[in-house]
């Protein structure tokens, strides 16, 4: 069945957890950011009336022309209440704008759509998500058990935000009638409540794509998917790329882009307008900005690279780079421990798994970094920060802050006896 329904699109959380990049759903993918990109795929699959629901440090960062309201209050459920007048029909369908999913949910969910029950997206996880878990009789909902712990699972089913409900008035009547005693749980806390009060809600099974958009090195994830989505090469009337210049597989060429003499790309690989890119540089696999500069040879390999960015004769791998970072000549961002182990990130205090054996430096926009200056596997970087000549930095750098290297010289005089010619000098080595 094909019907009507007003899409809440809940981007209003702070993306603390995502730094040092900025806000997630303003990250550039292909050319668009992270939220038109999800706008646009919920559009091809026939849904009319979204409503984008941001918070004031997000705004209208985006180019799509949808309805946007700024959060009254924190947590979902605040977001959810914030776009009360913007409802355009009784079915709404509510979804976290972080989650990337396969368009093949969205259809299916208007297919199933218009009957008279509550839908819940169940992604069926092979390992532990800190999530809500779904408990279970047959397809039917009981309740969400938000985060057991791991070896605690009531089932093996993750709850996605991807919500259906068939009434936006009753969903609305108990949004309102539930306390807020706790901003992070209080949709949970209403969905528990309709639930004991007789509310059916079933689950919608889904094992297809989920990328949650959560940590910065997941926007490495984001970006392979986007990347996939090139199948054969564009490039613009306008780039010049040099006759020595090889390509190899797909690749996608803004306007004004500059290749220079035996640089190599390896596709799938997208360049952003006016960048260019230096003699005898390599890049694979990854994304390049507008307007940025890989200077002579650099290797940048599945990496992410923003706007106004500008290297020189460095190895970037499996790194993150905002707009406006710029590094010194002969500085590497590492990629790989000796060990070969999976690489840890801490977040708010609390060490996290990244699942990623490959992952170099985390940059925030505007930072600076001199020459020769090695960085190790996972290191973030805050936004305008610096960091010196030689430093070898192991450990995140906050906000703000310079880094540099404490040395000291021993000067002596020099008493080797100078060779009168260079044949002489050759004796004397």
């Amino acid at each position: 069945m094909n019907i009507n329904i007003t899409v809440l699109l809940l981007s209003g959380g702070t993306s603390s957890r995502f730094w040092p990049l900025t806000h997630k759903m303003s990250q550039q993918f292909l050319g668009k950011s992270f939220l038109d990109r999800q706008i646009e795929q919920l559009k091809d699959c026939g849904f009319k009336n979204i409503v984008v629901v941001s918070n004031t440090k997000l705004g209208t960062d985006f180019s799509s022309s949808v309805p946007t309201v700024v959060q009254k209050g924190n947590g979902q459920g605040a977001a959810i209440l914030s776009a009360a007048t913007y409802i355009k029909t009784k079915p709404i369908l509510v979804i976290n704008a972080d989650d990337l999913v396969s368009p093949l949910l969205y259809k299916k969910i208007l297919e199933i759509a218009g009957a008279d029950k509550n839908i819940l997206v169940g992604y069926k996880t092979k390992r532990y998500f800190p999530g809500g878990y779904l408990v279970l009789n047959g397809k039917k909902i009981a309740h969400i058990v938000e985060k057991p712990g791991e070896g605690n699972e009531p089932s093996s089913f993750v709850r996605l935000v991807c919500d259906y409900f068939p009434s936006s008035d009753v969903l609305f009547n108990f949004l309102n009638k539930i306390p807020n005693t706790n901003a992070d749980t209080h949709y949970e806390d209403t969905l528990t409540a309709m639930m004991k009060s007789g509310e059916f809600f079933e689950m919608l099974e889904y094992e297809d794509v989920w990328i949650p958009v959560k940590y910065p090195w997941q926007a490495l994830t984001l970006m392979d998917h986007y990347l996939a989505q090139i199948k054969k090469s564009t490039i613009a009337k306008s780039a010049m790329i040099h006759e020595t210049a090889t390509i190899s597989g797909p690749v996608f060429i803004e306007e004004g882009v500059r290749v220079l003499e035996y640089a190599k790309l390896t596709g799938p690989l997208y360049i952003g307008k006016n960048s260019i890119i230096g003699n005898h540089s390599l890049i694979r696999y990854s994304i390049v900005g507008k307007n940025s500069v890989i200077g002579f040879g650099s290797d940048v390999t599945r990496s992410y690279l923003g706007s106004n960015v500008w290297l020189h004769s460095n190895y970037i791998g499996d790194s993150v780079l905002s707009d406006n970072v710029a590094m010194g000549a002969g500085s590497v961002l590492a990629n790989l421990r000796l060990d070969e182990g999976e690489i840890f990130s801490e977040i708010k205090g609390e060490r996290i798994r990244t699942h990623r054996s490959k992952l170099g430096a985390l940059i925030g926009e505007n930072s600076k970094i001199g020459v020769s200056v090695q960085i190790m596997p996972g290191v973030k970087i805050g936004a305008d920060s610096q960091i010196g000549a030689g430093v070898l930095l192991q450990q995140d750098l906050p906000n703000h802050k310079k880094c540099f290297v404490k040395q000291s010289h021993v000067i002596i005089d020099n008493h080797t006896r100078k060779s009168p010619d260079r044949g002489g000098f050759r004796k004397n080595i």
